[in-house]
């Protein structure tokens, strides 16, 4: 097998491999094969080391051998020296034998490897301190007197003779044995050099070749994989096809896998658009109702389709290639199209709504849209433009337009009618209930007396029936005014319990009222309306009852809402009259003949609480009675609504106190006869009268009256602006002012006590609240300050 067949399958192995272990491969294998060579050169080194402490081990065990026959030598030739001549010099080489010769034994002994040697150094050792004893014994019988030898000692030194002999006999063959070692030996150490180098050369080409193992599974498995990849995806950015790219199962090769995918993505995806493409312009060809065509930068139409063709009336080659401000008027031509691509180019898209024309000069009211076209950099490929005929749709918001102003006149001449109808009607009741209610007073006369109330009742009758029609007729359309406040339920309770309570006593029926609940629950409604909506409960309660039965009042607050039921002892409401109990002048029990009324008064009452964010409605009806319940929310203020409980109250002191002159501005004669007739009879005081506000105002600054009374319809201005006037001149501003007006609608009561009038009252004048309210004038003691009341 060779080696690039070798190395095939495992530079497939290793293409296999993820990144990380790729990368610790190529990492790890040079690192490996340099630790291997290190390893190989250190193992030559230690070899060649050994070789070379041998023959130093060999060269110190020859120079031992030497040193040891050397020193045995001298030795022996010092004693003799000492013997022929008795000088003690001669000992000193005997001396140093034994001083030195045990540790060269020692140190050859540690030395020596070899066992022949080691064996060899064995005998000898006896030897030689055999010799060093008997060379001892010459030195002690020698009397150093330089005396021929005796026979005993030579005889000795034959011995010692002998045995240095056999010692440098066995010296000598240490010493062939060594330089026999120290050959081997060195051929040793030169034949491990030989090898370390080869080891050493082996670990250098066995690291080479792992580096450029390395190098070429780095290049086959990431280098060049990785510049396929890159010219893959820059062919797959200019959108050519790509090509096969090795597969692999490494993050290289899912990320080939991957381009590869993405191109056939892209592939599918440009077919899918190109068919998107013709589908969008067979849809915006097919689109009639909208114009759609597209601009260049310049404005220059560069598409059309067929609602664009059936809007303008333009062929498309009679379009294309020109400007689009030609759809536009000519007084808005040369700015309002710039103005709408300089628009769309700033905010991406702009809608406006105006006149365009069409091929035949036909203007059409058109709904443009303009978008800004931008590639992927934020440059500008142009518009689009799409248009919508409107011109049925202006056509009907015109007649729209003109059906509402037209309402909104009539609705405006309609208040103005109930306006002069509430004055037209209101005014001859003043005087008929005006000079009734005197001549009730007047009169002594029983039956007279029976004969004045007949015409107070029918005049307050009649005036019940106007102001009903009045306010049904303001609700239809649509402007009941409500003067919303937070009032002390308790209180409004109690006052229409006290009105409703003498029509009651007549008719022998008991009133029982239980507002133990109500004692600090306050609710958000108009205070005048509530009232009359209670009277109107309590009035039907007390014509429908029985004689002599009774009604309940029941008042409670349950959560946020509070709650007032009126209970009666009545014969109940036939089931064929529920469903008619709430609809305008449906009059209940009039075949009977039982009671009169005008039909409203139910009808009315529910609108007013419903107004006021409220509800009436038939709880309960039998034949033992009939329970109607009005609910209202809760005030969530209870402070401010305890600071109006608390405010302090005017209390009435003689009549006529400091009120001596009066001057009444009333162009009505007989309104005006009528309070004349009040003011002298009532107070004593003298009555200035004044038919044009013009000649009010003069008056009021030469003579400076204590009380001003002011109608508000007169000649020649209007009542508010002498009103106004009156307030603004020092001369006049602390005279108190009492406005009388036909006029009950609450927006001119606002208005009136906006410019600073002392008390509003309605015609016809109720005498008893008309007295009342002069005399809180008249008590008060500080005639430059009068606080603003509102009476009905």
């Amino acid at each position: 097998m060779t080696a690039s067949r070798l190395f095939t399958p495992i530079s497939r192995r290793f293409l296999d491999q993820p990144l990380a272990r790729k990368g610790l491969i190529v990492i790890a294998v040079p690192l490996i094969c340099f630790l291997i060579a290190l390893a190989s050169v250190f193992l030559a080194e230690r070899e060649s080391r050994r070789a070379e402490n041998y023959v130093r081990v060999t060269f110190s065990i020859q120079s031992d051998i030497l040193e040891l026959h050397a020193l045995l030598a001298e030795a022996a030739s010092g004693v003799r020296g000492f013997l022929l001549t008795g000088d003690e010099a001669f000992l000193t080489a005997f001396d140093k034998a034994m001083k030195e010769l045990p540790a060269i034994l020692t140190g050859m002994r540690r030395l020596i490897r070899d066992d022949e040697q080691r064996a060899r150094l064995d005998g000898m050792e006896p030897l030689v301190r055999l010799k060093l004893d008997g060379l001892s014994s010459l030195h002690g019988t020698a009397d150093g007197s330089g005396r021929p030898l005796s026979e005993e000692i030579r005889k000795t030194l034959t011995d010692n003779k002998a045995l240095l002999d056999t010692l440098q006999a066995e010296i000598g063959k240490m010493r062939e044995r060594e330089d026999f070692l120290l050959a081997v030996r060195t051929d040793e150490a030169d034949a491990i050099r030989d090898r370390s180098r080869w080891i050493t050369l082996l670990g250098a080409l066995f690291g080479l070749l792992g580096g450029i193992s390395a190098m070429m599974l780095m290049s086959n498995g990431i280098v060049r994989r990785v510049g396929m990849l890159r010219s893959a995806a820059h062919k797959l950015a200019s959108g050519q096809k790509l090509e096969a790219i090795p597969a692999g199962r490494d993050e290289l090769g899912e990320l080939a896998a991957a381009l590869q995918e993405a191109s056939r993505l892209l592939k599918a995806r440009e077919d899918a658009l190109r068919e998107s493409e013709e589908r969008f312009r067979l849809l915006v060809d097919g689109v009639h109702d909208y114009g759609i065509f597209g601009l260049d930068e310049a404005g220059r139409v560069v598409s059309w389709n067929v609602g664009a063709e059936r809007i303008t009336g333009y062929k498309a080659d009679e379009v294309v290639g020109g400007h689009f401000s030609k759809f536009y008027p000519e007084d808005t031509r040369g700015t309002h199209p710039a103005q709408e691509l300089a628009q769309a180019l700033e905010f991406g898209r702009i809608e406006d709504e105006g006149w365009r024309l069409r091929k035949d000069g036909e203007r059409f009211w058109a709904n443009v849209v303009v978008t800004a076209l931008k590639d992927d950099h934020g440059n500008a490929r142009g518009f689009s433009k799409i248009t919508r005929d409107m011109t049925e749709r202006k056509k009907t918001e015109e007649a729209l337009l003109a059906a509402r102003r037209e309402a909104e006149r009539a609705s405006h001449a309609k208040s103005e009618f109930l306006s002069r109808m509430s004055h037209e009607l209101r005014t001859p009741l003043n005087s008929i209930l005006g000079f009734g209610q005197i001549l009730e007073m007047d009169l002594d006369d029983p039956e007279n007396q029976f004969s004045v109330r007949q015409i107070l009742t029918a005049g307050r009758h009649l005036l019940s029936l106007i102001d009903e029609v009045l306010d049904m007729a303001r609700i239809e359309a649509g402007r009941m005014e409500l003067a919303i406040d937070r009032i002390h339920a308790a209180e409004v309770l109690q006052e229409a319990l006290a009105l409703a309570r003498p029509l009651a006593e007549e008719r022998a029926i008991g009133l029982h009222l239980d507002d133990e609940q109500l004692s600090r629950a306050f609710t958000s409604a108009d205070r005048r309306r509530l009232l009359q909506v209670l009277l109107n409960l309590l009035s039907n309660a007390i014509k429908f009852n029985r004689v002599g039965g009774e009604i309940r009042i029941v008042g409670r607050a349950d959560g946020r809402l509070l709650t007032i039921d009126i209970c009666d002892s009545g014969s109940g409401i036939a089931p064929d009259g529920i469903e008619r109990l709430f609809k305008p002048f449906e009059r209940l029990g009039k075949d009977g003949g039982a009671t009169e009324g005008t039909g409203l008064g139910l009808a009315l009452s529910r609108h007013l609480m419903e107004a006021m964010g409220g509800r009436l409605e038939l709880v309960q009806t039998s034949a033992r009675g009939t329970i109607f319940s009005l609910g209202l929310p809760i005030a969530a203020d209870q402070e401010i609504a305890d600071e109006m409980r608390s405010a302090p109250k005017m209390i009435p002191v003689s009549p006529g106190a400091n009120i001596a002159t009066v001057l009444c501005i009333e162009d009505n004669p007989q309104s005006r006869d009528l309070i004349e007739n009040i003011m002298t009879r009532r107070f004593g005081c003298q009555v200035m009268p004044a038919i044009l506000g013009e000649s009010g105002l003069v008056m009021a600054r030469q003579h400076k009256p204590d009380l001003i009374l002011l109608d508000l319809d007169l000649p020649d201005m209007s009542g508010l602006d002498v009103l106004r006037a009156l307030r603004s001149d020092a001369r006049t501003c602390a005279i108190p002012v009492v406005v009388i007006t036909a006029d009950a609608t609450q927006a001119t009561r606002q208005n009136a006590m906006a410019a600073k009038a002392t008390t509003y009252i309605t015609k016809p004048i109720d005498l008893r609240l008309f007295t009342k309210s002069v005399e809180e004038i008249a008590c008060s003691q500080d005639l430059s300050t009068f606080p603003p009341t509102q009476k009905s």
